[in-house]
Order: structure tokens, then sequence, then C-alpha cells
């Protein structure tokens, strides 16, 4: 389990970071198939883990084109439409990913680790989703009015995204370990 979370963890660095520079260092299509491997890896054990893998391999092949497509340029039309969609498949992934972690803390029954992954989850899927409600509305109404909720929502997504990652860490650290068996007599 812990090389699953390992996968899962880099695999969302991978998505949270953009290092642009003629074409993504980072590329998201290889986060994506980090997140897929370690979910199918946990399928045994957490069965709904496979929808969680469905849709980080759905995210393989549409992330595809933001490897050479810089999506932070504001001139870019219809790619504003597709990071939107990016946007949007991240917090599909998250979602399914927060319910495999759930579960996995929930047989680890740590009540500390328990609620630190259930209000993780509320802050980031309300934020989230308060971003994606405010990117819809934004186009219709100057930017002046909007900069400072603009500012603090877009904050609020960064730092849950951190603490996403944090939480995976957590949770990988927290797993037991396997031991050496002493068989002597």
């Amino acid at each position: 389990m812990d090389k699953a979370l390992r996968y899962m963890f880099w695999g969302y660095l991978f998505i949270f970071f953009r290092v642009h520079i003629g074409f993504d260092w980072l590329a998201d299509p290889v986060g994506y198939y980090l997140i897929c491997s370690g979910c199918f890896m946990l399928i045994d054990k957490y069965p709904h883990a496979k929808k969680a893998g469905i849709v980080a391999g759905l995210g393989i092949v549409i992330s595809f084109p933001a490897i050479f497509v810089n999506l932070s340029a504001h001139y870019l039309g219809i790619w504003e439409v597709y990071s939107l969609a990016l946007l949007v498949l991240k917090l599909i992934v998250a979602y399914f990913l927060f319910a495999v972690l759930k579960s996995i803390v929930n047989d680890y029954a740590n009540q500390a680790l328990i609620n630190q992954t259930k209000s993780v989850y509320t802050f980031y899927i309300a934020i989230h989703l308060s971003v994606l409600m405010l990117m819809s509305f934004s186009m219709n109404i100057a930017e002046d009015q909007w900069i400072t909720l603009t500012f603090m929502l877009t904050m609020g997504a960064l730092v849950m995204d951190i603490m996403f990652l944090l939480l995976l860490a957590a949770i990988r650290q927290a797993q037991p370990r396997q031991t050496a068996h002493d068989y002597s007599v």
C-alpha cells in the first residue's frame, strides 16, 4: 500500500505543478498515470479505487495536449475552455481519491487521521467548486469587482492542494509497516 500511496502523491504533485518551458516538464498525463497505477494497486483491498483509476486513466488521454500548450497564457481562446475542463477533471479525480483515502483511514482506526481527512475533503471540494463557479461568472463581470474574491479563492485552492498532498503523505506514514518477524524460540 505504501507504493500505491507514493504513486498517488507523486501523481498529484505532477498535476499540481506546471513547469512550462517549451513544454510541460511535469506532464499531467504522467501524473494521471501514476494516480491510475496507484489506484489499481489498491483494487483488491478497496474495490472502489477502480473508479478513481478509471477517471485518472481518462485524465491521461484528456490532459495530453496540455504538455505542449502553455495553458497559463490569457489569449488562448478555446484553450481556456480546455483549461477549465482540466480543472474539473482534477476535481473529479480528487473526489474519487478522497473516497479511497477515507476507506484507508477508517481501516487504520486513527481518529485524528479520520478527522483530518474529512476536514480536508470538505474544504477542498468547497473551495474548488467555488473557484469553478467564480470562473463561470467572471467572464460577465468586470475584473475590478471580483479581484479580491478571486485572489482569496485562488489562494484557498492553492492551500487546499498543498493540504491534499500533506494528507497523502500523512496517510502513507501512518500505515502499519511490515516488520521482520522473529521466529526464534
